[in-house]
């Protein structure tokens, strides 16, 4: 069994003694506040009513602003039709240099059973998406290592979804792909249902269609062909007493098929064919009760991956053969409640209790030799967050330095196969003036590798191309991959210190700043490139023959002794609106004059209906000047953190794209946003009594070079009377890699890529006045990579080596992908 070294971390003998009293603490002051006389109930209810008008409904807990929101006229700009596209459009705003990975998602302020629960809602049905620091995960039981996006959703929607979508380079030859996808949602007094269907077939490209000197043309593909089945849905409603139910089930189905070159043995191209199938069902809980707010989750998920690989030893064919089977069930509960009176306010507290279990089981069969393997992690975790107020805004010694509050948190978690791991963090929030906001925080975390790291099934793919700086070319070798029983645990040390600052009351104007230092020991990585420096640290993952040629390399995953990151980011957001925006009187007589129309029944649009260019739909407000998110009654939210509730909209009111939000007649919105990393160091000591490797300067871990320095990420967007332009643009500057003597070196230019989104919908056209039937629909015509750019790999003679020629590198390069997207209320 491997262990986790003690890198002077408290001990967790200590750490669950604090854990077990901080919840002591908060259970027994909870159970004080629950007994409260009839003056106190009536001076909480006070309390309440008078945050109710301070928060927006479905703003997450606590007093973090968010450092941007997003109105339902905003969201169009971005011409995303999904929650997955519209996230993967924000991700230069979700970007966290914690390492985090994809950002915590909630619905109204909850917590959800997981990202398949939301990622197929279209995003007609979202009312505002509030983006918020690492810090607001800690409330919902996360670990402040990813940002945090609340989706607000509306209270009333219904509509069918149909979609077809067809995507091909622009080179000719191979790469195309059709795409068939239909949805149903509904939301409605708490609600909400979903069902979802996809279909997605890819082509193959293989180096025959390909500019790849001295490459094996039809006998190799550079990029698989596969097809992809998607099942997804989702109920959502009130149970009663205030608790909310979800439960989320999924399928997906994947399989593909590549070429590796052509068989010595045989002639034929050797084929591997690997299948995935997952399953997952996993449900939510939320309430209150006595003052707590409670949710909790279960989750049990089965994924079978099976693959087939031909090979050929001289005259010789075989087939490896592997398979891997992962079951894994969690269930865990979360528990907030604020408690204690201090001078500032009161305390905020998060309890967490997680327990899951995994087993990992996987065959292989591999030069004729089975090999099996059978894992199972047994985790147990609890975890407490405390929001302490410091200093209240105008009071005592808040009316100079104003607002502070600071933040504690410490987890334990329990790994049947690797012991104790802990986690200790704090931070502190100042707002020394409205529109200024300061963060700090630091956080310790032991870190295990993980299950799939230990044990995935080891297989042997032949013909990998890579580049052997030791003697300068290009060679094939067999590139073993897989799990390893060898890995350590390690330790993180992560420090941010971060701003936000909005300028102008009434300008859509937001600068972020994020200076965030990384230090891991021990850390679990991929195994990196072929460098001099890792082949000397590493000899045994590396086999060459008797002429000292490459010929097998063992990439399964391997411990660095310290990884060390120091970077700032930082970059401003703006939005503003473009034409006529109508006054609340204006919408006033609108629906007067529609409520007329329709027969005096009060409806300001046909149940299940869209409202019309302009109008905000029944119940909802136009958003504020300057784009801001929408007053108090759009999107919100009812008891509980779900949409729906009475007074929130007309009956079953659906909505067409471009009818939310209001915006005024053919009104739009410009956005720009612009962030820049600097990276001031990344290097890695890979073992004691070896150099480091500087990845800013000469060292790389990876096939695609060092880290640049720098990297720009440029996005505008632009929509009006139902036609809009969305732009994406990133930059990257060079890095070198040291082969060890200079005819080794490999120089990576600085790159670029642009990518463009144009979308028109139909159903605000003039067109759609005599055709009705478009009405819902919108066409979007995607161009990725605009300028074909590829990065440019050279050696110090100016020679691009095989394994970085353009077409290897980046198969695809430019690519047009039409959707046709119809909504049916």
């Amino acid at each position: 069994m491997s262990s986790v070294p003690n890198h002077g971390r408290a001990p967790a003998g200590l750490i669950l003694r604090l854990l077990a009293g901080a919840a002591s603490l908060a259970l027994m002051a909870g159970a004080a506040q629950a007994q409260t006389t009839e003056h106190d109930e009536d001076t909480e209810v006070e309390e309440f009513v008078v945050s109710g008008t301070r928060n927006l409904p479905g703003a997450v807990i606590g007093d973090i602003a968010p450092e941007l929101s997003i109105s339902p006229r905003e969201i169009r700009a971005y011409g995303a039709g999904t929650v997955t596209e519209l996230l993967d459009a924000l991700a230069p705003q979700t970007t966290s240099g914690q390492g985090g990975g994809r950002p915590v998602v909630l619905i109204n302020g909850a917590r959800t059973s997981g990202f398949s629960e939301i990622r197929d809602l279209p995003t007609e049905a979202i009312a505002r998406v509030d983006i918020l620091p690492e810090e607001v995960s800690l409330k919902y039981g996360y670990p402040a290592e990813q940002k945090v996006v609340n989706i607000v959703l509306r209270q009333r929607f219904r509509a069918w979804l149909a979609e077809g979508i067809g995507q091909a380079p622009t080179q000719s030859g191979g790469g195309q792909s059709v795409a068939a996808h239909g949805g149903l949602l509904k939301i409605e007094k708490g609600r909400r249902l979903t069902l979802d269907a996809k279909v997605t077939q890819v082509e193959p490209i293989l180096e025959s269609e390909r500019d790849v000197v001295d490459g094996e043309g039809a006998f190799r593909t550079l990029a698989p062909g596969s097809t992809d089945v998607t099942l997804n849905a989702v109920l959502a409603q009130p149970l009663g007493r205030g608790v909310q139910g979800t439960v989320n089930g999924t399928f997906q189905s994947t399989d593909t098929k590549s070429r590796l070159g052509q068989s010595s043995a045989t002639g034929e191209p050797l084929i591997r064919k690997s299948q995935v199938e997952d399953g997952r069902l996993a449900g939510v809980l939320s309430g209150a009760y006595a003052g707590w707010q409670w949710s909790t989750t279960a989750e049990v998920s089965r994924d079978v991956s099976k693959s087939n690989t031909d090979r050929a030893l001289a005259a010789l064919a075989y087939t490896d053969w592997t398979r891997a089977v992962t079951t894994s069930a969690q269930t865990d509960i979360v528990l907030n409640r604020a408690f204690g009176d201090l001078p500032a306010g009161q305390i905020s507290s998060t309890l967490t209790g997680r327990l899951s279990t995994m087993e990992l089981e996987s065959d292989a069969l591999r030069a004729g030799l089975t090999q099996s393997s059978d894992l199972t992690r047994n985790i147990g975790q609890v975890q407490a967050s405390f929001d302490v107020p410091l200093t209240r805004a105008g009071e005592g010694l808040g009316e100079k330095i104003g607002k502070v509050s600071g933040n504690l948190n410490l987890g334990l978690q329990n790994l049947s196969d690797f012991g104790d791991l802990a986690t200790v963090g704090g931070g502190l929030n100042w707002t020394p003036v409205k529109p200024l906001r300061v963060m700090g925080s630091f956080s310790r975390t032991d870190q295990a590798p993980t299950m799939n790291q230990l044990g995935d099934p080891v297989t042997a793919t032949p013909g990998v191309r890579v580049f052997d700086f030791a003697r300068g070319e290009t060679v094939e070798v067999i590139r073993v991959t897989g799990g390893s029983r060898d890995l350590d645990g390690g330790q993180r040390d992560v420090l941010k210190l971060g701003f936000s600052y909005k300028p102008f009351e009434k300008t859509n104007l937001n600068f972020q700043a994020n200076y965030v230092s990384t230090r891991t020991e021990d850390a679990v990585v991929a195994f990196p490139s072929a460098s001099t420096q890792v082949e000397a640290a590493f000899p045994e993952r590396f086999r060459r023959d008797a002429d000292g040629v490459l010929v097998q390399v063992d990439a399964r995953p391997v411990n660095f002794a310290r990884q060390s990151r120091d970077e700032l980011r930082w970059g401003f957001t703006y939005s503003r609106p473009v034409g006529p925006t109508p006054t609340p009187e204006q919408i006033s007589a609108m629906r007067r004059a529609r409520a007329e129309a329709a027969g005096g029944q009060g409806a300001a649009t046909t149940p299940g209906q869209p409202p019309r260019e302009g109008q905000p739909p029944t119940g909802e407000r136009p958003p504020r000047e300057g784009g801001g998110p929408p007053p108090p009654s759009a999107g919100g939210a009812g008891p509980g953190g779900f949409s729906g509730g009475p007074g929130g909209g007309g009956r079953g009111g659906g909505g067409g794209f471009g009818g939310f939000g209001g915006g005024g007649p053919r009104g739009g919105v410009f956005q720009v946003g612009l962030y820049h990393t600097l990276a001031f160091r990344d290097d890695v000591l890979i073992r004691p009594g070896l150099p480091k490797l500087d990845l800013l300067d000469g060292g790389a871990l990876g096939a695609g070079g060092g880290s640049p320095r720098h990297q720009i990420d440029l996005q505008t967007n632009y929509t009006r009377a139902g036609l809009g332009v969305a732009m994406n643009a990133k930059w990257q500057s060079a890095t070198h890699v040291d082969g060890g003597t200079a005819s080794e070196d490999l120089e990576f230019e600085d790159f670029a890529t642009v990518n463009l989104r144009l979308f028109a919908d139909l159903g605000q056209q003039p067109i759609a006045r005599e055709h009705r039937w478009l009405r819902g629909a919108r066409a979007t015509l995607s161009i990725t990579n605009l300028f074909d750019s590829r990065q440019d790999v050279r050696t110090p003679a100016g020679i691009t080596p095989i394994s970085y020629q353009p077409d290897i590198m980046d198969p695809v390069g430019r690519s047009v992908r039409l959707t046709v997207r119809k909504l049916i209320f």
